[in-house]
């Protein structure tokens, strides 16, 4: 399914095939920049029939593999876009093999993306070296597993596991991450920064768009990283 999410940013959904024979519910979320270039964020399988909706909005310059996990379609991505340019989180130089990227920015911008995304790492998380972007244009929040919201998702084996990690039917952040994170100050403190931008929604890569109290349900989704804390006043604000 191809949709228009909010000023310039689009999303292309479909199932992705997980081990045990799951189907996820994903999305590559498409963002047009001022200059008029498309940046491609956790590319999907691109059919003919995808690309010529993703054509029709502009040329694909970049292409994004936001974290350690959404790397599988990024080659085929390339293929069909060879003058794209590639941007990667550290680790994934490990899942492609031989294949040139760039890195991704712990903070800041992309070169020759600039103002249209900012970007932050999730520090202490290195085995997933999870990346946001924020987009002012739509004032919208871009993430990849940090925060899950599915509601609809197909087979009985896919809704147990989402139960289990506690991210069913709700806006929440997976369990599995407490077993990730290696440096908990350090999540933290990543996480107050992305909190602490002006976004009115959250488009996942697993789920529905958050659109309805999107900063409130983010915080609530990241609380076990912050403890509760604001990110105005940073993890020191946390009560209890």
């Amino acid at each position: 399914m191809f949709r228009r999410i909010g000023d310039d940013i689009w999303s292309h959904e479909s199932d992705v095939i997980v081990p045990g024979g799951m189907h996820l519910p994903s999305r590559t979320t498409i963002v047009r920049l001022a200059g008029g270039g498309l940046v491609l964020h956790s590319p999907l399988a691109i059919d003919d029939g995808t690309a010529k909706s993703i054509d029709a909005l502009g040329e694909v310059r970049f292409l994004v593999a936001p974290n350690c996990l959404h790397w599988m379609f990024l080659k085929a991505a390339k293929k069909r876009y060879p003058s794209a340019r590639v941007f990667g989180a550290p680790g994934v130089e490990k899942k492609l093999g031989v294949f040139p990227f760039e890195p991704l920015p712990e903070t800041g911008h992309i070169e020759g993306i600039g103002e249209d995304l900012h970007v932050e790492r999730v520090q202490g998380v290195p085995f997933m070296s999870e990346h946001a972007f924020f987009h002012p244009r739509s004032r919208s929040l871009i993430v990849t597993d940090l925060i899950f919201n599915v509601h609809h998702c197909r087979g009985f084996m896919m809704n147990l596991f989402l139960r289990l990690v506690g991210a069913h039917e709700k806006t929440a952040q997976s369990r599995v991450w407490r077993f990730l994170v290696k440096d908990r100050a350090a999540a933290a403190s990543s996480v107050f920064k992305i909190l602490g931008w002006e976004f009115e929604r959250v488009v996942v890569a697993h789920g529905d768009v958050v659109s309805d109290d999107a900063r409130e349900r983010a915080r609530l989704a990241l609380s076990w990283i912050t403890g509760g804390g604001s990110p105005l006043l940073g993890p020191g604000s946390a009560v209890g």
